[in-house]
């Protein structure tokens, strides 16, 4: 049994800034170092649980946070970007996916560095007329592929928002609560580290015994993407399929769930190229 892990860091232990989680802010190095105090204990559960193989996909920002050098035998490191599924990469022929240090969708009230993808750009994202961020659309690309969602880890606000979209099968592991976007009430790694194995291996041992379905939605699949301003849809509406449906939304439909990634990156690439014009 494989069990794939794809690692965020804005939802890990202690992380509440900016900060804590971008290469360049002052405190980095917590971010980093919480990102790999979480996914130890992961592995250690996925393991225990009946795990025979991990993948880990370093899935946050330029997706070079994770030291290799401390991953034991039996892990693989999906490293760097882009990839073609971003932070799915690799997720095919797995068991049973976990989402670890994930955040909430963009927009959440007391959700801690809520945002869907690129904070710059996108405002909201909904897939057939159900509003995602990363944890339902990354559920959806895993789904497409066979595996289910089997465990989610981040603060209160991510585990409502993958539990009730994912089912209540799903294992959500709280470490921390939100007050605000960047201040939350948390718990010390020490016990982090214990709600997180544990988690973790109960996930693995229910999808030994085939407690869990893939996340799935009926073709074809329409993504309607909010912009921040008006001059990025501008710029996103240059996307083959585009459609604009509001000042600043766009709509895009498609047969092939996969498609959905390639179509949502087109648009934040080309919104970017906007977001500093102001």
């Amino acid at each position: 049994m494989k069990i794939y892990i794809s690692s965020d860091m804005e939802g890990c232990t202690g992380v509440v800034s900016a900060a804590q989680a971008d290469p360049g802010g002052q405190e980095y190095s917590f971010g980093r170092a919480m990102q790999l105090h979480d996914l130890d204990a992961a592995v250690k559960g996925a393991f225990d649980g009946g795990a025979e193989r991990v993948i880990v996909n370093d899935a946050h920002g330029s997706m070079t946070n994770v030291d290799i050098s401390r991953l034991g035998r039996g892990v693989r490191l999906v490293s760097g970007s882009p990839k073609l599924l971003g932070m799915v990469e690799e997720v095919g022929g797995c068991g049973g996916a976990v989402f670890l240090g994930y955040h909430a969708m963009a927009g959440t009230e007391k959700a801690v560095l809520d945002h869907s993808y690129d904070k710059q750009t996108i405002y909201s994202l909904s897939v057939n007329g159900r509003k995602m961020g990363e944890a339902g659309f990354n559920a959806l690309l895993a789904g497409a592929q066979d595996v289910p969602v089997i465990a989610a880890s981040g603060d209160c606000a991510l585990c409502i928002e993958a539990g009730s979209l994912l089912g209540g099968k799903v294992e959500t592991i709280p470490v921390k609560e939100g007050l605000a976007h960047a201040a939350a009430l948390c718990l010390p790694p020490e016990e982090s580290r214990e709600k997180i194995y544990a988690g973790v291996k109960r996930a693995a041992e229910k999808l030994k015994a085939g407690e869990f379905s893939p996340f799935t939605m009926e073709a074809p699949y329409v993504l309607d993407v909010g912009l921040a301003n008006t001059m990025q849809a501008d710029a996103a509406s240059l996307v083959p399929g585009a459609v604009r449906i509001a000042p600043r939304a766009l709509r895009f439909e498609t047969e092939d769930a996969l498609e959905l990634r390639r179509v949502l990156y087109s648009v934040i690439a080309s919104a970017s190229a906007q977001k500093r014009a102001f």
